[in-house]
């Protein structure tokens, strides 16, 4: 017989993102034995944006900082935190099972705070190259590169946050939009446009990342005109959207066609006593007041216990 499960909780936030981190601190406020599990990095894609936009008072803080802060509010409300991965979850008829790294743990209720990764072009060279002058990561890596010429791909507030970083360092940042109407707000449109070492390929598509050991080129091609073009330079940084963390959600869960969990307004999935929140579920904002808040609902959603 397999061994019994170690503890049991009230709540179990698979995650340590800001949706994780706000749902395990309101959860444990509302007096919930609360514990956060996360065999990752905590922040997750937040910890790669050197200011976060979209919260009150969050204008100069960084990803990461805001991720540590908010983790130590989680732990001084009373949650515990545990650096290990969350490999299943099972549902029972008065529990749910959370096999990890090092066992199994039980729990009455389960927020699923597992975020989402950055698409991929997957274009010829990219996987080769990745790591080369291929990366995900302009506050990470952009300082490689200064006073070289560097290209972002993609149309959002992530692409355009991280150009307007890279033009901090780099001598010129070239953006990359399949159209002509950037999906990023308007205020970080207008710090592009006005920042001169930044320009742009409108109806612009990437057909391959050229390179031998290294980036130093890539093959565009602009729709609109049908012409191809090859601009030099040493990195690339695709910011092109992201696929929904939700593997680990029973298959039977309905979800969205970009893989985001379906909930209702408390943040509960089809199956009561399972939550997802942030970039997790259907419809998120994708800011980081969308995400905190996400987290709270959930909280007192767990607190009156599951709908259904």
């Amino acid at each position: 017989m397999p061994p019994p499960p170690r503890t049991n909780h009230d709540l179990i936030v698979i995650g340590a993102g800001l949706a994780g981190l706000a749902a395990a601190t309101e959860a444990a406020r509302c007096g919930l034995d609360t514990v956060i599990y996360e065999g990752e990095m905590i922040g997750g894609l937040i910890v790669n944006i050197g200011s976060v936009h979209g919260h009150p008072g969050l204008a100069d803080t960084g990803g990461a900082a805001l991720a540590s802060a908010m983790l130590g509010e989680a732990l001084a409300a009373g949650a515990s935190f545990t650096a290990e991965a969350v490999e299943g979850l099972t549902a029972a008829a008065d529990h749910w099972s959370v096999a990890t790294s090092a066992g199994t743990v039980t729990t009455r209720q389960v927020v699923l705070a597992t975020g989402a990764r950055l698409r991929r072009l997957g274009v010829p060279g990219e996987a080769e190259l990745t790591g080369r002058g291929v990366s995900q990561c302009a506050f990470c890596d952009g300082g490689l590169y200064r006073d070289r010429e560097v290209a972002v791909v993609g149309g959002g507030d992530a692409a355009f946050q991280e150009a307007l970083h890279l033009a901090e360092l780099c001598r010129t940042v070239t953006m990359i939009l399949r159209g002509r109407r950037p999906r990023a707000r308007p205020a970080l449109i207008g710090l592009a446009a006005d920042c001169e070492n930044i320009a742009f390929r409108w109806t612009t598509t990437v057909r391959e990342i050229i390179g031998d050991g290294g980036v130093s080129a890539l093959r565009l091609v602009d729709e609109e005109l049908a012409k191809e073009e090859i601009l030099p330079i040493a990195a690339v940084f695709p910011f092109v959207g992201t696929q929904p963390n939700t593997d680990l959600a029973p298959a039977e869960l309905p979800r969205d066609p970009q893989g985001g969990l379906i909930v209702d307004a408390g943040m509960q999935t089809p199956l009561p006593g399972l939550y997802a929140v942030g970039a997790a579920r259907a419809a998120h904002g994708g800011q980081a007041a969308h995400a905190i808040a996400d987290g709270k609902t959930a909280a007192h959603s767990a607190w009156r216990g599951p709908a259904g």
